[in-house]
């Protein structure tokens, strides 16, 4: 009986011990990211702060290729059909 009760004992407290919350592993863990994007925005108050107008200029040569690209891309309106449209209500077969 005494070795049934120090088994149930030992078991109890491993089964215990395996709901032991983890380590603190670093208080700051993911923060690096937030501060490399951080580090990587031109300006970082911009969206509190937006500017009133557009900017005035841009690299003209980019914006041409970006305008190209777009006109290439997007379908042209609406296509002209080629076939004549024919309703067959109730054709015999």
């Amino acid at each position: 009986m005494r070795q049934v009760l120090i088994s149930m004992m030992l078991t109890a407290a491993t089964m215990l011990a395996g709901c032991e919350d983890t380590p603190r592993v670093d208080a700051a863990l993911g923060k690096s990211v937030a501060h490399m994007v951080e580090a990587q925005t031109y300006n970082p108050n911009a969206a509190a702060n937006p500017p009133v107008l557009a900017p005035d200029g841009g690299d003209g040569q980019r914006l041409v290729n970006a305008l190209d690209t777009h006109r290439k891309d997007v379908p042209k309106g609406q296509a002209q059909v080629t076939q004549p449209i024919v309703f067959e209500v109730g054709k015999a077969q």
